[in-house]
Formats: structure tokens, sequence, C-alpha cells
């Protein structure tokens, strides 16, 4: 048997100022078995990437168990809008959506508006009930709904420390993506890489598939874009869905704590103008920043004079890249570049999900434009024995007025520029003539904070200037007074 609702209204723009969430309660009667809802919205959007003109509405759901935020028991899925329907029932959904039974009372449909013309929109939604007829069998309660497994906390591992090679940032058709998760997963190992994070937008079904696929040669890393209309985050590390409903800076500090209360990895993601920006108040206690997303002409110029003002300002935030790809074949191009480009490096004491991201937090991270292109490394001689134990995210103690020596070393810049940068500003712009290469210096390092490097050459057209092809984490410095006997 069948059961439909429909509802249909109009939001003002004014509304959407006060608010972007609007809930409308669904009723579900007992003994439903499957609930499928489209919906549709007037003068929607058409430009590619949403840069047109029009109307953009978002869709999620929540069952009766609650949608309070950060503490929303009843949340059962998000598309964005990427998808203008989708269903629910209790051993299978649409991605992106968590399967289970359908528990009666009131469900509420939320929508989010991204965007809204002056003159308001119109909004139109069918929900279909499937009922089954029959009573299920007494003193046999249903199942809670399906959430996605957990991956095994340790992940692959490996013996000592070594350089590891991935992508933080990619997304499925679990949220606005074209391809499956195992399709994304074939193509990062065909890449050699050693870690992925799949990051889809403000949901974490995908993470059964992560479990699912943990036996495979390549760590994969549970993660969620919190996609919220005044900035994106990445979130990695944790299991459960992180709530993404903030309308203010206070909200977003509010799931930051969260996350990292409950041992999870947050960072701001690509703080350009094409990022979508970042336009929260305040950028304190974010560990990480997305100082580099897709190739380096999308504006990341942008994101790192940006990175490089809060070094000056002394926050410890490490900088990671992340491809944020939405497509590779067999499905059509969305954007002209592919998984891990740009890629992150991490030196990890082994393959596990949680020494990548112990060594993330730690800085231990240098990023580059490709797997198999350029990399970059920094390290210090911290006490003049002529080894170099101190490395990118470390802070080195530096006493009296001893010069420090430094030791960059690239493979792949032949034809390219090294960079020394402390302090926002270059100390050193070296021509580099073979493919391999390394640049030892001495450096009075008083009255510094850090110093790190970057490899920059020409890409496509010599006229439109060098672009970045690798960049390190910060060298920190740190002065210590020995007093006199």
């Amino acid at each position: 048997m069948e059961q439909q609702v429909r509802l249909e209204g109009h939001i003002t723009a004014e509304e959407v100022r006060r608010s972007p969430y609007l809930y409308l309660p669904v009723p579900v009667p007992p003994r439903a078995s499957r609930l499928q809802l489209a919906y549709s919205y007037s003068e929607p959007v058409t430009a590619p990437f949403g840069m047109g003109p029009g109307n953009t509405v978002d869709i999620g759901i929540f069952d009766p168990r609650g949608r309070e935020f950060l503490d929303a028991a009843g949340f059962r899925g998000w598309s964005g809008a990427s998808k203008r329907e989708f269903f629910i029932a209790p051993h299978e959904a649409t991605p992106g959506y968590i399967r289970g039974p359908l528990f009666p009372g009131d469900w509420h449909v939320v929508l989010g508006v991204e965007r809204v013309n002056p003159e308001g929109l119109r909004y139109e939604l069918t929900v279909n009930l499937t009922l089954d007829e029959r009573d299920p069998p007494p003193d046999s309660p249903p199942d809670p709904p399906a959430q996605p497994a957990p991956a095994p906390a340790g992940g692959r591992r490996a013996t000592g420390g070594r350089w590891l090679k991935g992508d933080l940032h990619c997304h499925t058709i679990h949220s606005d993506g074209l391809n499956t998760v195992d399709e994304l997963v074939a193509s990062a190992i065909e890449r050699g890489l050693d870690f992925l994070a799949v990051t889809d937008h403000n949901t974490n079904t995908h993470h059964e598939d992560l479990s699912r696929l943990s036996h495979l040669p390549i760590t994969l890393i549970p993660g969620e874009e919190v996609t919220t209309y005044w900035g994106h985050a990445n979130m990695w590390g944790l299991r459960e869905w992180i709530d993404f409903r903030c309308a203010d800076t206070a909200a977003m500090q509010a799931v930051q704590r969260f996350v990292l209360r409950n041992g999870g990895l947050i960072s701001v993601n690509h703080p350009k103008s094409i990022g979508p920006p970042w336009l929260f108040e305040g950028w304190s206690g974010y560990p990480c920043m997305e100082v580099w997303q897709a190739p380096w002409r999308f504006y990341n110029w942008e994101s790192l004079e940006r990175w490089d003002g809060m070094l000056l300002a002394g926050e410890r935030v490490v900088a990671v890249g992340g491809s944020d790809v939405h497509s590779i074949p067999p499905k059509p191009p969305r954007h002209p570049h592919g998984l891990a480009n740009p890629c992150t490096w991490v030196y990890a004491e082994d393959a596990s999900a949680d020494a990548i991201l112990g060594a993330i937090r730690r800085g231990h991270v240098f990023i580059s434009d490709d797997p198999n292109g350029a990399r970059l490394t920094l390290t210090a001689d911290a006490d003049g024995d002529g080894r170099f134990e101190v490395m990118m995210g470390d802070t080195l103690e530096v006493t009296g007025d001893r010069p420090v020596i430094f030791r960059a070393w690239t493979n792949g810049g032949m034809d390219r520029r090294l960079w020394i940068i402390s302090d926002g500003l270059p100390l050193a712009v070296v021509p580099l003539e073979r493919p391999e290469a390394e640049h030892v210096f001495s450096l009075d390092v008083s009255g510094r904070s850090y110093v790190r490097a970057e490899l920059r050459g020409l890409r496509g057209r010599p006229e439109r200037g060098e672009v970045v092809w690798a960049m390190t984490n910060p060298i920190w410095l740190k002065a210590v007074f020995i007093p006199p006997h």
C-alpha cells in the first residue's frame, strides 16, 4: 500500500537571512518500509559550479529520534543539491543516506538554502511511503538504522618511519562526486598512493565502503567535508557523522571543539576567492589548513598568503594539500585534474591511519603537485654534530648566537628555483641545474620564528609566471636563554 505526502511553500530572502535551514515535518505511520522523496524548486542555478544567477536548495532528512545541533541522533542523510530524489529502506538507501527501519513518528526534511533570489523561491516535495499490509511479528523490534561500519583502528602498518603519499580530499557518489568509492580507491592504488581520505559532503555513509575495502594495500582514512554556507572544513579520523548546520562563527567553533575533543583532526579548506572562501570570523584553533587545493593556478597563492600571515602571527597551522577531485575516468571530467593533484607527503612511523594523522598534527608534511612529481624536504642540524635530525614541523631550540645549518633536498627540481623563506620573506632563491639537488646553508636564526622552502618554476605559458611545484611546512625556531653561572 502507498501513502503520499505533498509539501509546497515559499521561502523569502529575509527568512533565509535569518536561518538558511527550513525543517518540514513528514508523518511516517507504523509499518512503513520505504520512503521515497523527490523535490524541486523555482529558478535553480544552471551555470557550471553554481556560478550563475538563480536559487540553490540542498536537502537532507532526520528521523524522529532527534535533530538537535551536534546531538542529532536522527540524522538519516544529506545529498546537498546533487540529487533531486532519494529513498530510504530497511536494507538499502540512496548513497549519502542511512538504510534502516523507518521509525513511526514525525520525520523532518531539512532544506538548506545556499542561494536565493531577492524575490525568494518556491519549493515542492513529494514523499511516497510504502506501507506493509501485515504487522511485524510480536516481540521482534526492528533493528536500529544501519550506521557505517567503523574502519579498523590501526589500518595498514609498515616497519620504521618513512614518507607516505596520499590525497586528503576527494568526493564520491555519496555526495556530489561521480565515482564510486571502489573506483577512487582502485585509482589511488594504481597511482601508487599510500593513503586516501574520502571526504564526502556532510555525510558519513561512505565509511562503510572504506571498511569493506580495508584489506587493500592502501590506508583508507574516514573523513567528511563539513560543508557550510560560510566555509568548508575537512574532518579526518572520526567515524561518526559530524554536524554541518553552522550559521555563525560560534556554531563552527563548536564543531571544531567537538572534532578535536573526540580525537579527530580538522582543517580549514581552500581559503581563497574561488574556494568557496572561508567567511567565518577567526582562524584560530584549526590545526591544519588546505593551502593547496587542485592545480596551483586555481588561486592557491591566496591560500598561501593567508597561511604565511598566520605563521607570522605565531599560529602553528600545518599546511596540507587536497585534490578535491569529483570525477575520474571512466566518468566524464568535472575538473582538469585528477586524484592526488596535489599530493600530500607525510613522514609517519607506520602506515596506519592513526600514525598518518599523528604525523600531520606534528607538521611532518610537504606537498607536491603530483605523487610522481617533485619532492622537497627541509631539515636542520640541531646541535652541530653533522646530523640533520630536525625536520619540518619540529621546533628547533637555539642557544646563544650559534648559526644553524639547514639542508633543503629536492628531486625533480631541474630548471626550477628553490626558495628559502623565513618570516614571510625570501632569504635565498637558488637556481637548480640537476634533477636531484641539495642546498646546505648556514643561518643566524636570532629574531626569526620559522624557516620553510618552496620549489617554483614555469609551467605552460611562460608569460603567466612561475607556479609552486612543491612546498614544505616550516621548521619553527625558539631562542633559549641560558643564565650565566
